[in-house]
């Protein structure tokens, strides 16, 4: 038996001593449960010692904390009373991970041990990453300077209740006047009494914290294309604000909140073949995929790249009126300038180490127009490739452009030259700032924009309409569908249909691609649905946060259901070609994610979120005069104030930074998806502490309950009629009759149960689609009539009864429908034929079962059966499913909610017209067939499309391998 490693804090068995270490690094209960045991066993500040005397800071040394068995120190968190691991995500900081004797290398314990990885490392040879010397951190050199001056650890703030303060006036978004008017009231003066007594002085102590990189000025003078009196050509003198950015890059590097930073390139494999060689290569963060390795093989030993990801974007600064603009460009870098460099700098990284770094421009985010602008391109071709013109709307391959022959024929145009290429290849006259930089190729830095060329442009501006077109009764039919559409709480729902909106953003975007397919079903041509089934796919695969070899292939077979499928738009008059460039910019992303990884790292949704908090805020907050300035001190200022929070966190065992949004902008709408809020319950009970058990196994479904019921004592006669549970009691006895629990009272119309509004379930993490667990929140609510109160007219509410996927046989052995692992194709070949052990029910009432009438240890459900799973419709490539009847009822049952799987969306079969009276509060009722919907999120999408899909693929290619066998084999007789 093979030897395992078991986890102090959980059930988990660990292959390795370092997968333990990661596994309780990376799971949120177990680190808390090791925080816990840290603090009963480890060094820390007492409340005296924060407190007391400014001379002795050092608090004693008492315990060693959990040593492992090879005897490093590898949980006691703190080095002079102090912890040496950064803040985390969470509330609790991650445990400490030593620091390395030797020179450290990727492993594949960094991954989440969800299942098997296999990893390559770099070539050892080459020694990347490698550590020149020891040295400390930003935040240890801090708090020695703190205690060689005698200083509290909140210094320059008298004590953490004064610092607390600081820290929200400052992200209050309160002006300058206001902060001074608010620490002048005498309640504040003579009650809180803070060191600061009016806003000079408390920005005095803001700016006395520790900044980042120095901001600069560099005007220049423009010229217009206007003249004066004179004839001469009208001047204007600009700034430019601007931080230099190898000391940003030194300041990314050496954060401590940052240490989870990788120094070298791997490959990361889901499987090895016979001979051991890794097969079906994954690809996640940037280093794991090719950019890096490639590069790194160019650089001298002990080299460390550092990978430079820049993102710019002109944005608006006024609201409603006014024209102030701001052109802020974002530098990250990958492993979490003018001044170039082929020789590398020594700098200090976040784990302590020195390292000879060498800083790469490897990615640049931008929206189209701005690509052109920066590679030198015109804005109708391709950033990247050399695409014909009149052949953009096919998925054919084009040269790559030459970064080297595009330097050449720039600079042959700029002497006035005309080479001919400066026409053929579409370019424009630029002195393109990248033209020195080593090891740069900026057309392989622009990435993928799903913001603007997917959700924006390919699906709102192009499939919407001309499916839309194409399907009949055009505008009336569609909103109504819409309109009609089955409600979910991760789901928007367009109450005017969509033909009326003018403008829309990608937020809505994503709500429609979520229901579009379904609403197009049966109205259109068939090959219109393949088309906008391959677009909704691509899409969906794009999102994804973790491919391999596998999905990557999916990704492309999706791309080409489009192009097979397309020219149906033509046969309907619709579109006279495509040659669109953003959809053949599409054809790119397969490329960029095996080369600089995953497609979500580069989206300009952060960018245009940036925008909001670091530009839109900041001009707030000035007085319109010299804005740009006044910015740039603002935003150094919030940044101090953020990183000396972190160092709070990092040095002060205990103290935890509460995230802290920026307040002034309220009213700006986030690019990302957010659902609408549900209506406030008026029962205090309704589902409150909702909380899921931290040391919950995620192999199988998770669920929490309110601590209190909504309804703490409803007769099964109510629960009959109001909950729409008409064989309440049949069912219940039936239950107790399967189970063999013995009732020593029958339950009667008149007796009483405690009833739930809602049920939280916990998806799993799984890697492809998010990094965090999931909640489900099941609702079974009943409607309320209109009511006439003191306060006006209480309009009725409608009954809430989701629909969940709901597990009725074992799964197979070692796995779960829900498990991190991936689905074995075994469940994927059940779930095409009906008969993966999963089927989709309404929930009635969730409750628990009485004691009176016998003991059951979980809530159980009251559920509405609907029709196991047949075959997907085959342009759809989604299940249908109705209501299931026995005896000309609806077949109905009692499970324990311990059965159920996860929330489900159904789209109603809308036939070639919606029925008038169709509503979306009661569609449920009123339909009598539907199909499961895949896109609803990406959780689903990968379950119910891209799993099964994948068998579908796999099973071709293993029939053709059978038959080439035969065939070879009929050749030779």
């Amino acid at each position: 038996m093979p030897v395992t490693f078991p986890c102090e804090y959980c059930s988990a068995r660990l292959p390795t001593e370092q997968g333990k270490r990661s596994h309780i690094r990376q799971s949120q209960a177990c680190a808390q449960k090791h925080a816990r045991s840290i603090a009963t066993v480890s060094s820390s500040w007492s409340s005296d010692e924060l407190e007391g005397s400014d001379n002795d800071l050092e608090p004693p040394l008492s315990g060693t904390g959990f040593t492992t068995p090879d005897d490093t120190d590898f949980g006691n968190g703190f080095e002079d009373g102090v912890s040496a691991d950064p803040p985390s995500d969470t509330a609790v900081p991650s445990p400490e991970i030593p620091r390395p004797t030797k020179r450290p290398r990727a492993i594949v314990e960094e991954i989440p041990d969800e299942d098997e990885r296999w990893t390559q490392d770099f070539p050892e040879e080459f020694q990347a990453g490698a550590v020149l010397e020891e040295c400390k951190t930003q935040f240890e050199k801090l708090r020695q300077e703190q205690k060689d001056r005698g200083e509290k650890p909140w210094h320059p703030f008298e004590s953490e209740d004064e610092w607390e303060l600081a820290r929200w006036l400052m992200n209050s978004g309160s002006s300058q006047s206001r902060t001074d008017d608010y620490l002048k009231l005498k309640v504040v003066r003579e009650g809180i009494n803070p060191s600061f007594h009016n806003n000079r002085a408390f920005l005095q102590r803001i700016d006395s914290l520790p900044d980042g990189p120095r901001w600069r000025c560099h005007p220049f003078t423009l010229k217009g294309d206007e003249v004066d009196a004179d004839g001469k050509a009208k001047t204007e003198t600009v700034e430019m604000w601007y931080r230099n950015p190898l000391e940003c890059i030194r300041e990314l590097l050496g954060n401590p909140s940052f240490t989870k930073q990788c120094y070298e390139p791997s490959r990361i494999f889901k499987a090895q073949d016979e001979n051991g060689e890794g097969i079906n290569r994954e690809y996640n963060e940037m280093w794991t995929a090719d950019w890096w390795w490639n590069i790194q093989e160019l650089l001298p030993k002990g080299a460390t790249v550092c990978p430079i990801i820049i993102s710019s974007d002109k944005t608006q600064l006024t609201r409603f009126s006014g024209d102030q603009q701001a052109w802020p460009v974002y530098l990250t870098i990958g492993n979490i300038d003018k001044e170039t460099r082929k020789d590398g700098v020594r700098m200090d990284c976040a784990d302590g180490f020195v390292r000879m770094m060498y800083p790469i421009l490897a990615a640049y985010i931008a929206d189209y127009p701005e690509q052109c602008l920066i590679v030198g391109c015109r804005e109708n071709s391709c950033p990247r490739c050399l695409v014909d013109p009149q052949n953009r709307g096919d998925p054919q391959n084009s040269p790559l452009r030459d970064p080297v022959e595009t330097l050449r024929i720039l600079t042959e145009q700029s002497k006035n030259l005309r080479p001919p290429e400066f026409i053929s290849q579409n370019l424009r006259e630029i002195k393109p700032f990248w033209a020195n930089f080593p090891y740069c190729d900026i057309f392989s830095c622009m990435t993928p924009d799903m913001l603007h060329e997917i959700h924006n442009r390919a699906f709102g501006d192009h499939i919407v309409s001309w499916s839309s077109a194409a399907m009949d009764g055009v505008g009336p039919e569609i909103d109504r569908r819409f309109r009609a559409m089955t409600p979910h709480p991760s789901l928007r729902h367009f109450k005017k249909g969509i033909t009326l909106t003018s403008q829309w953003t990608g937020n809505e975007h994503k709500n429609m691609e979520k229901v579009y397919l379904g609403v197009l079903a049966n109205a259109t041509d068939p090959r219109v649905q393949l088309a906008v089934r391959g677009l909704l796919d691509f899409t969906y695969y794009a999102h994804f946060e973790t491919h391999c070899d596998e999905s990557l292939t999916q990704m492309d077979a999706a791309w080409e259901v489009f192009h097979a499928n397309k020219a149906v738009f033509k046969e309907l008059e619709i579109r006279d070609d495509f040659n669109i460039i953003k959809i053949h910019k599409l054809k790119h992303y397969t490329d960029a994610i095996r080369s600089h990884g995953t497609a979500d790292g580069y989206n300009t949704e952060n960018t245009e979120r940036l925008h909001i908090d670091l530009a839109k805020v900041a001009y707030k907050a000035t007085n319109r005069k010299s804005y740009t300035r006044q910015m740039t001190v603002w935003l150094g200022r919030q940044e101090s104030v953020h990183k000396f929070g972190t160092y709070l966190q990092w040095a002060v065992p205990g103290y935890i930074v509460e995230p802290a949004a920026i307040d002034g902008l309220d009213d700006e709408v986030p690019e990302t998806p957010l659902p609408e809020p549900e209506p406030p319950a008026d029962d205090p009970d309704d589902e409150e502490d909702l909380d899921i058990p931290p040391n919950a196994p995620l192999s199988t479904p998770v669920y929490a309950i309110a601590k209190k019921p909504g309804f703490p004592a409803l007769t099964a006669a109510s629960i009959s009629t109001d909950f729409h549970a008409p064989e309440f009691l049949n069912k219940l006895a039936a239950f107790l009759d399967s189970k063999s629990i013995p009732s020593p009272i029958e339950p009667s119309a008149t007796s009483t149960f405690a009833v739930y509004k809602r049920l939280s379930l916990t998806l799993p993490a799984l890697s492809e689609v998010t990094s965090h667990i999931v909640l489900d929140k099941i609702r079974a609510v009943k409607g309320e009539p209109m009511q006439l109160t003191s306060k006006g007219v209480k309009p009725a509410k409608p009954g809430q009864f989701d629909t969940v996927l709901v597990r009725t046989a074992p799964p197979v052995e070692g796995e779960s429908p829900i498990s991190g692992k991936p689905y074995s194709f075994a469940q994927c070949s059940l779930l095409t034929s009906g008969h993966i052990g999963l089927r989709v029910a309404r929930v009635r009432v969730i409750f628990h079962l009485p004691e009176q009438y016998g003991t059951y240890p979980d809530p159980l459900a009251y559920v509405d059966w609907f029709k196991p799973f047949t075959q997907p419709v085959a342009n759809l490539g989604m299940h249908h499913v109705s209501l299931s009847s026995r005896n000309h009822r609806q077949h109905s049952e009692i499970i324990p909610v311990t059965d159920f799987v996860r929330l489900c969306h159904l789209i109603p079969v809308f036939g070639h017209s919606v029925d008038p009276t169709w509503t979306s509060e009661h569609v449920l009722d009123q339909c009598i067939s539907f199909y499961l919907n895949p896109y609803l999120r990406h959780h689903d999408f990968y379950f119910l499309r891209y799993l099964v899909d994948l068998l579908i693929s796999k099973k071709a290619a293993e029939e053709r391998r059978v038959r080439r066998k035969l065939m070879g084999r009929a050749g030779r007789h």
